[in-house]
């Protein structure tokens, strides 16, 4: 698959991490990337952007919608919510928790330390099987 056609989300509430992530998709040659703050925001960009997304980067915990705390849940939320609608966009979980999720893309494991790029490029891998 060419990278460079996808259109990702990212939904992450951490501005540090968002644009660690970022640099990591573009790294893979990831280059049209958007990111929200809360899930409302990424519900927007699914329903009535003209642009549809291909892939979803999501943090396991942040706001469900704008102006409100942090949801513990929201990750789970999310994927719960797209297997309940039928929607089909590929999701990686990027937290600083290391998941393993069923039905999801992959997961990768969020530290500073950490080889992001190294750890997308083998997620990413998965899309073109």
């Amino acid at each position: 698959m060419d990278l460079s056609k996808i259109k990702a989300a990212i939904v992450d509430d951490d501005v540090i991490k968002g644009n660690d992530i970022r640099k990591a998709l573009e790294f893979n040659g990831i280059r049209n990337i958007i990111v929200v703050r809360s899930q409302e925001k990424l519900w927007e960009q699914i329903y009535h952007s003209e642009e549809q997304i291909d892939l979803i980067v999501t943090d396991m915990q942040y706001p469900l919608n704008e102006g409100e705390p942090v949801d513990e849940e929201a990750g789970f939320k999310l994927i719960e919510r797209m297997e309940k609608e039928k929607t089909d966009i590929p999701v990686i979980v990027c937290s600083s928790l290391n998941y393993r999720i069923p039905n999801i893309l992959g997961s990768v494991w969020y530290n500073r330390l950490n080889d992001l790029e190294f750890n997308f490029k083998e997620v990413l891998g998965h899309l073109s099987r």
